[in-house]
């Protein structure tokens, strides 16, 4: 694998992350100039099972669309069942492929994933091949859920990190499955994080939660990079344990960036749409002008999910964009300091590996 603590000074790893997130950057605004990405393999996936989180628009939903147009039985696990089902009928429509669902599923609330945890395990077919881990959000008032976590951490986090242990733990993965952690450039803007700041309550201790209050923007982006930059480092630590065991050792665990894409984040009213401010203006203009469409963004997940390259064992646990692994901040790749953040976030959901 090409990410090693020990392969560069610090220096040098930190100018090699430097140089992935500029490119990142540059990238985007050339992409008027870009040739468009596209999937050199499209496999047959008619028997497969893939669940896509937060499936019902934007990335989330083209990643179903792409994945039942190669056969797949799709679930779309999604937080609004209206707009699942309206989501399900269009993919439907569009690939001909009839075995698409929709399952509740809210990622800021366990007790909604336990829910569809418990209705899993009634399903007849119960295996999973895929499983795309992308529902996600930007909030701009400071939030608590139901569970008393910063909502960002959960949502975007922690949610999934309860979702896919307990399938791990039942034995829902099938041998050769495919884990794909949507995550964001943003999380290079993270700061470096331990047990005690990753779920944020030094910054919520500025405020006080479910009032209404606004967070700053400064505040905003930085929980919104710490929940993208834990599901890079989680992605790490998990294919470390996953690589141990001898019925795991094939399951491939990725995380990426789908790109800067026109979606609803950027209008969101209780997200980036309500934010005020030159640098929040200047935030939203850049999403609108070089955004790219939401099937651009798909194409880095569903390669992930299907494309031979990305699970030979040197080329799992990494973090891409547009096809191409990136190098990450070299604090992320402290082993002891991903090994105390993964007993952090197994204690926050109330589960480990089994």
């Amino acid at each position: 694998m090409p990410y090693s603590q020990d392969a560069h000074s610090e220096f040098v790893g930190s100018l090699l992350s430097s140089i992935s997130f500029t490119r990142t950057n540059l990238d985007y605004l050339l992409i008027p100039f870009s040739p468009k990405l596209t999937l050199t393999h499209s496999p047959d996936l008619h028997g497969h099972v893939a669940i896509v989180t937060g499936a019902n628009s934007g990335v989330g939903f083209e990643t179903a669309r792409s994945l039942a147009g190669m056969g797949a039985r799709v679930i779309l696990a999604c937080r609004s069942e209206s707009k699942g089902k309206a989501a399900q009928l269009k993919i439907i429509e569009s690939t001909g492929n009839k075995e698409v669902e929709v399952e509740v599923l809210d990622l800021a609330s366990f007790s909604s994933i336990k829910q569809f945890l418990a209705r899993w395990e009634s399903r007849q077919i119960k295996h999973v091949d895929i499983l795309v881990n992308n529902a996600g959000c930007m909030i701009s008032a400071a939030s608590v859920t139901e569970d008393g976590f910063e909502y960002m951490y959960q949502a975007n986090h922690l949610g999934h990190v309860l979702l896919t242990l307990s399938l791990l733990n039942h034995g829902r993965f099938s041998s050769h499955g495919r884990i794909v952690n949507v995550s964001s450039c943003g999380s290079y803007a993270s700061d470096e994080l331990d047990s005690r700041n990753v779920n944020s309550c030094d910054i919520l201790g500025n405020y006080k939660p479910n009032t209404g209050s606004p967070l700053s923007f400064g505040d905003v982006m930085t929980l919104y990079a710490r929940s993208k930059i834990s599901q890079v480092i989680w992605t790490m630590a998990l294919q470390r344990r996953l690589d141990e065991r001898e019925g795991w050792k094939n399951i491939s665990v990725h995380a990426c960036h789908p790109g800067t894409v026109k979606s609803s984040l950027w209008t969101q009213p209780d997200g980036v749409g309500s934010m005020v401010g030159q640098l929040a203006d200047i935030f939203r203009m850049v999403g609108n002008t070089f955004g790219i469409p939401n099937e651009q963004g798909a194409v880095n997940p569903v390669w992930l999910a299907t494309d031979p390259e990305p699970a030979r064992p040197d080329m799992r646990a990494l973090y891409w964009d547009r096809l191409r692994w990136k190098w990450i901040r070299p604090w992320t790749l402290d082993v002891k300091r991903q090994d105390e953040l993964w007993g952090k976030w197994c204690e926050d959901v109330g589960v480990s590996l089994r």
